[in-house]
């Protein structure tokens, strides 16, 4: 993800500040004695000088997320980390060093969440803003000498550049999902009453079906998937029954036992008729 930040902030600079890239290079290699010898013309170089965890931004606690397809999860909150780089000029001439230098910060500084329309790769995929901030007076960058003198180069100014981007964490699985559960309860003097309650899915083509009508065949209770094909019903005993699904004019009967597993259903399959339904035989068959 790094390297998409890269060139998302070669787009930031090339499209938004107007660095024209046949005349101006933008580099983000480190900036030694032997790299600014190298260079034939003008260059902005975006050094990746530190990354470190946001500590301001941690969060404590776990997430539960009921919607991933094998079960309950638990989520850890985002880690973030700033990233930060180091954006210098380079030029043969000090005024045009410092005019590129300046082009560059008031080019960074509009933007306090990078633009969606410049973001490479997989930060396209990521919830959120992407916050930056540029030349942060409590940046890493302390001591300036210390730095170029590593690198065995001249002192020179620098923007401080960060990016804190989010690190997702691995879900944890919390359980198998309940599909089945019994409720029995027995009221003074009287005989013990049983529900059982199972819930279960319905597909067509790997696709979630919505609002379909889903019932037990010879029973007055029905229900409707909600948006990921999900549905619940009872029944008061367990044993052998009969799901019919309506969807758009379309009835399909299906034979499941509770409990059970899993209960999947699909509209894939061939329409079977209700009991005491008499199915219209097609042309060419017998009647």
């Amino acid at each position: 993800m790094i390297s998409e930040l890269d060139e998302t902030i070669r787009q930031i600079l090339i499209k938004e500040g107007g660095f024209d890239a046949t005349e101006i290079d933008i580099s983000f290699e480190m900036p030694t004695r032997e790299w600014s010898g190298s260079i034939s013309k003008p260059t902005v170089n975006c050094y990746l000088f530190d990354i470190r965890e946001n500590v301001e931004r941690r969060q404590q606690g776990v997430q539960t997320d009921t919607r991933g397809p094998n079960g309950v999860v638990r989520r850890r909150p985002p880690v973030f980390f700033d990233l930060t780089y180091l954006v210098s000029a380079w030029t043969r001439v000090v005024e045009d060093e410092h005019r590129l230098l300046w082009h560059a910060l008031r080019t960074l500084t509009r933007f306090p969440a990078l633009p969606a329309a410049h973001l490479q790769g997989a930060l396209r995929e990521v919830e959120g803003p992407i916050y930056a901030q540029t030349a942060p007076p409590n940046g890493v960058f302390k001591n300036p000498n210390d730095f170029w003198g590593a690198l065995d180069n001249q002192l020179r100014p620098a923007i401080a550049f960060v990016v804190s981007l989010a690190f997702e964490r691995t879900a944890l699985p919390a359980g198998p999902p309940v599909l089945t559960t019994i409720l029995r309860f027995q009221p003074p003097e009287t005989a013990a009453e049983e529900f059982i309650w199972f819930g279960g899915t319905l597909h067509e083509a790997d696709a979630p079906v919505a609002d379909a009508q889903v019932m037990v065949e010879g029973r007055a209770e029905r229900t409707t998937t909600d948006a990921e094909g999900r549905f619940r019903l009872r029944v008061p005993r367990p044993g052998s029954y009969a799901l019919l699904v309506e969807q758009d004019g379309r009835t399909v009967r299906h034979t499941i036992d509770v409990p059970a597993t899993q209960y999947a259903l699909t509209l894939d399959a061939p329409p079977q008729p209700a009991v005491g339904k008499t199915a219209t035989p097609r042309k060419g068959e017998p009647r």
